[in-house]
């Protein structure tokens, strides 16, 4: 089998890898891929939002399954293109992956089918955005619209620091904003895969998402992980499925949108012991994809087949993981997301512990093997053991055996246990 998988970071690296050891995959295509990544697959010098070339790619090169892991492949909808062509595609349409794609969609949508979310308001004008924090309580949480890389989220705890956000968010070409009640509680993500229909959990993950040791400075795309969530237990997931994953499916598929892919959903677990959903994800995130996919123990080719074909719970009773723990801790070059430092070259990654997984990040190789840093996060490093705790101690002492001029990471991953 020939797979295509597009998009350029850690979780394309991981991906690439993981279809690598199916028994069933002979060869494995990224586009664009990344220097790292162009050492166990075939990079292929393609833009992941040029569906046209992707899709003349696919075709040329008998591509058996093409996997959309780059939001901008979704966005230019490669899965309406190449369904379209008849070529097999693991990835939601442009219409069903709305609510993943931008927050105000996805706030309207969550109001529409009582999908539990925080109080919001969705503002095109900053003068009304300011007059709603003006009169609302504080802490607010404001959103820029769309995903974007580094910060895209602030939590205020003034009418001041609103409108300071509310006014760079306005100034960073955002057409919609999202203004939301903070909630006090532990967040997490559940990912599931699905055919449209029906649907299987894959893991549980707790994010860091601040940029700093005890959630101080930038919220960010995330700068380390583990999975599974320590307080998930049959009752929540039950009510997961319940009150957010089926009717999130449901009401898609009623517009003839069902979501086939991989759906991630960031929610907030209150101290009343009450679920609120922040927002969807079109895919495994970043550094989220890392402990899902080293916990993952099926055959990942045919289990997102299955998924494509609509004979996933036909095949799969469930989705089998390994009843162990995994923590993932990004390396970051600089102090991401708010300035970043890249041209430092990366040591110690020959000194690692065979059982750590390595993904890189987007990395300049160099001729010696070795490779330079182009700022931002850089690494991430992933260890899985029969405890958090054993998990996040194995990854630490790899963490410091690693060197580049710059690092910088978080040292507090899973410190709620005393495990600092």
């Amino acid at each position: 089998m020939r797979i295509l998988i597009t998009g350029s970071g850690a979780k394309e690296y991981t991906l690439a890898k993981k279809m690598k050891e199916c028994e069933n995959v002979d060869l494995v295509f990224v586009a664009p891929g990344s220097d790292a990544i162009s050492e166990f697959a075939n990079c292929v010098d393609i833009d992941a939002g040029d569906i046209d070339d992707l899709l003349e790619f696919a075709r040329a090169n008998e591509i058996n399954m093409t996997i959309a892991c780059s939001e901008k492949s979704i966005l230019n909808g490669i899965a309406d293109r190449f369904n379209e062509a008849g070529l097999m595609v693991f990835a939601p349409s442009v219409e069903a992956a709305r609510v993943c794609l931008s927050k105000s969609a996805a706030k309207k949508f969550m109001y529409k089918t009582k999908i539990p979310t925080p109080k919001f308001g969705v503002f095109d004008r900053e003068n009304m955005a300011i007059e709603y924090a003006r009169k609302s309580a504080m802490p607010l949480v404001v959103k820029y619209d769309n995903h974007m890389h580094g910060v895209n989220a602030v939590v205020c705890d003034s009418f001041n620091e609103a409108k300071r956000a509310i006014e760079q968010a306005f100034g960073d070409f955002q057409k919609k904003i999202v203004i939301e009640d903070y909630i006090d509680g532990k967040e997490f993500s559940y990912y599931i895969i699905t055919d449209g229909f029906n649907a299987l959990p894959l893991n549980s993950v707790v994010p860091y998402k601040y940029s700093l040791n005890g959630d101080g400075g930038a919220i960010n795309s995330g700068v380390g992980a583990y999975a599974p969530f320590y307080m998930l237990d049959n009752s929540l997931e039950r009510r997961i499925f319940k009150d957010v994953i089926y009717p999130a499916l449901d009401e898609l598929a009623k517009n003839g949108n069902s979501y086939v892919g991989i759906l991630g959903v960031d929610m907030i677990l209150g101290r009343d012991g009450e679920i609120n959903v922040l927002e969807f994800n079109s895919f495994l995130q970043e550094p989220d994809a890392q402990c899902v996919l080293n916990l993952l123990d099926e055959n990942i080719f045919y289990l997102m087949r299955s998924a494509i074909i609509g004979t996933l719970v036909d095949l799969y009773p469930d989705v089998k993981t390994i009843p162990q723990y995994a923590a993932s801790v990004v390396l970051n070059a600089g102090n991401y997301p708010v300035s970043l430092r890249g041209g430092a070259v990366i040591y110690g990654l020959e000194e690692l512990d065979d059982e750590i997984d390595v993904a890189q990040f987007k990395t300049i190789g160099l001729s010696d093997g070795t490779y330079k840093t182009i700022g931002g996060r850089t690494l991430v490093l992933t260890a899985v053991g029969a405890t958090l705790s054993s998990a996040v101690n194995k990854v630490y002492e790899n963490v410091e055996l690693v060197k580049f001029e710059g690092m910088r990471y978080r040292t507090d991953i899973g410190n709620h246990l005393g495990l600092e």
